[in-house]
């Protein structure tokens, strides 16, 4: 059985990240599920969009945080990556959950603190989506903490990275992992693909009923590894190619 592929910020390999438009080559693909990041703007809509300001993906710095929907939603963040996007605007995550298959898995990326939790979850309750399409993950673990609260059924991970030590070990170890997994009350984890994500590792959160993602899958033989060593589901900028390389 292959790992569930999902579209990292869309099929973002091929179209502008965090856009509509890589959100439906995602889908388009076949892929099990698209991964979006979302913040918080000013005035309480939620956005589909990545880095903190909009200075890498437009050509106007705005910090998102410090700013209205209105004036993001103005903003071209679709050029940068080819003439044939200039006008893809920012997405919120309401228009996403309108717009996204229901066979398809949602998978929505915290990237602000606990602040974006209510709101979070009045724009699912309202999308009327099951909620086991959904999974939210985060590296920000008050974020982790304050949805496991008000809402403990919807589907979360914990995200870190795993760093190569020089002795050979990896950090955080797998029993830090699982410590922390236990600890926030998640329901699985997210690592970098790459020497961290290990049978062992596999292994213990298999036991313990954790699932594992693994990011960013590009390559076909990391893709067939994650197979063989039995990951969850891994997140690929370039779904088509790395679904080919599981089924192959």
């Amino acid at each position: 059985m292959r790992p569930l592929v999902f579209a990292h910020r869309g099929f973002s390999s091929k179209a502008p990240e965090n856009t509509m438009a890589a959100f439906r080559l995602g889908w388009e693909s076949g892929a099990d599920g698209v991964e979006c990041d979302v913040h918080l703007t000013a005035d309480g809509e939620i956005a589909c969009i990545h880095d903190y300001d909009t200075g890498r993906v437009s050509d106007r710095k705005l910090i998102v945080s410090e700013s209205n929907w209105r004036e993001l939603a103005s903003l071209d963040v679709g050029g940068w990556k080819a003439s044939k996007w200039s006008g893809e605007p920012i997405p919120t995550l309401r228009a996403l959950l309108a717009a996204i298959p229901e066979n398809t898995v949602l998978v929505i990326e915290l990237k602000c603190g606990p602040e974006v939790v209510a709101p979070l979850v009045e724009v699912i309750d309202e999308s009327r989506r099951d909620q086991d399409s959904l999974v939210v993950i985060s590296f920000i673990e008050d974020s982790l903490i304050e949805l496991k609260r008000v809402r403990p059924k919807l589907r979360s991970y914990w995200l870190s990275d795993l760093d190569v030590q020089k002795d050979g070990s990896v950090k955080p170890s797998i029993e830090e992992i699982l410590g922390t997994l236990d600890r926030l009350g998640v329901d699985g984890f997210g690592g970098q693909s790459g020497e961290g994500i290990s049978q062992s590792l596999v292994d213990a959160l298999k036991a313990k009923g954790y699932a594992l993602n693994v990011w960013t899958v590009d390559d076909a033989e990391e893709a067939r590894r994650m197979k063989r060593i039995g990951v969850s589901s891994v997140t690929s900028n370039n779904p088509r190619a790395t679904m080919d390389a599981l089924e192959g």
